[in-house]
């Protein structure tokens, strides 16, 4: 197997897939990238059996098929050392792998494409299409509410629904909910769920572009997934276990509601935020008739006191959040204004947008 290939190119395609490498495996073979070529396309595969990725990258010129395993840390960091000129690989019958750029040249051994587990194909009647940005929104929209903790380790994911031509991602850590939708293009033979874990969630935010192009998804055997964009596939294990009955907690609309620009609420919480403490979280919303007062005080830090213009339709309410909360999904939005609806100091508060709706309990003060 011998290529050439621009460094700019080769270097993209490796960070795409390194980061389905597992150098900690106790398999050496999966700290390697899977190296192949055919007539005109050179192939990059990684998986740590959890998570695979693979790219397809078209090249110029016919070369000879061939395979080869390479150390993938060495060789992203030699190639991204490497002068932006025309990069030449070629390995040898031993399974060692040369890499010239110029004047520079490297030698690094290599390991039998055998070894390397492949990556199952789905079948084309199955799954759905749907753009990649709206995807990539969606993951966007709900990615910061999975859960961090172990105890219950189908929190850690987020669940993927298909259903009568709309996608649905659904994330919560127990304490808060976020649900975010948007249509498929196509749909395949029967309803789609799967718990995705996070490390998938975050490769796939990571990798998709925010445009009209499509992202195919499929299920694959032995409780895996695919997703399929441009010359990227990422191949997923799903989590195992039945994800909450989310849509029971989501409470119907509530009569009193405030509403207020996005921008100074997220600084105003941002602010209140600086006097939190891991024993005391808590900041609180006042709300009045033209305005919500955000303040937190400490016994430890002290004090702050935040104030923002709102139009609110209740009577004075008093209520706490954490306030990390409120500012995960902030900075997500893209609308001027926000509206929360709010049923009482002890009742959860909602954004329900057309697309996109997220819940917060609120928390107890001393």
């Amino acid at each position: 197997m011998k290529l050439s290939i621009p460094k700019p190119h080769l270097l993209k395609t490796l960070q795409t897939v390194e980061h389905a490498v597992n150098d900690r495996s106790t398999l050496p073979i999966l700290s390697n990238i899977l190296v192949e070529t055919t007539d005109h396309e050179l192939i990059l595969t990684a998986t740590d059996l959890d998570v695979g990725i693979q790219c397809r990258f078209p090249l110029a010129a016919e070369v000879e098929r061939g395979a080869v395993a390479v150390p993938a840390r060495r060789l992203t960091t030699i190639v991204r050392e490497l002068p932006d000129e025309a990069v030449i690989l070629e390995a040898k019958k031993n399974h060692a792998v040369s890499v010239h750029c110029g004047v520079s040249a490297f030698r690094l051994p290599g390991l039998p494409p055998e070894d390397f587990p492949s990556l199952p194909q789905p079948e084309e009647t199955q799954g759905c299409s749907l753009t990649q940005g709206a995807l990539k929104g969606m993951i966007n929209l709900t990615a910061y509410a999975m859960s961090v903790e172990e105890s219950r380790f189908v929190l850690n994911g987020t669940l993927l629904s298909v259903q009568k031509g709309i996608a649905t991602l659904v994330a919560t850590d127990g304490r808060r909910l976020a649900v975010a939708t948007a249509p498929v293009a196509e749909s395949g033979k029967g309803a789609l769920e799967a718990i995705l874990p996070a490390k998938t969630m975050r490769e796939l935010g990571r990798l998709l572009e925010g445009d009209v192009e499509a992202v195919r998804i499929a299920p694959l055997k032995d409780n895996q997934l695919t997703f399929r964009f441009g010359g990227v596939t990422i191949v997923t294990r799903l989590i195992e276990g039945q994800f909450p009955q989310y849509e029971k907690v989501i409470p119907p609309p509530a009569k009193h509601q405030v509403t207020c620009a996005r921008e100074p609420l997220f600084t105003a919480i941002r602010r209140a935020s600086l006097m939190t403490t891991a024993t005391s979280q808590a900041v609180v919303f006042e709300l009045s008739a033209e305005r919500l007062v955000v303040s937190k005080e400490s016994t430890e830090l002290g004090s702050a006191r935040d104030e923002v213009a709102a139009r609110y339709s209740g009577e004075p309410l008093r209520i706490a959040f954490n306030p990390e909360f409120w500012l995960d999904a902030l900075k997500v939005l893209e609308t001027d204004e926000v509206t929360i609806e709010l049923s009482g100091p002890d009742r959860p508060a909602v954004i329900r947008q057309p697309a996109f709706t997220y819940l917060v309990l609120p928390m107890k003060t001393a």
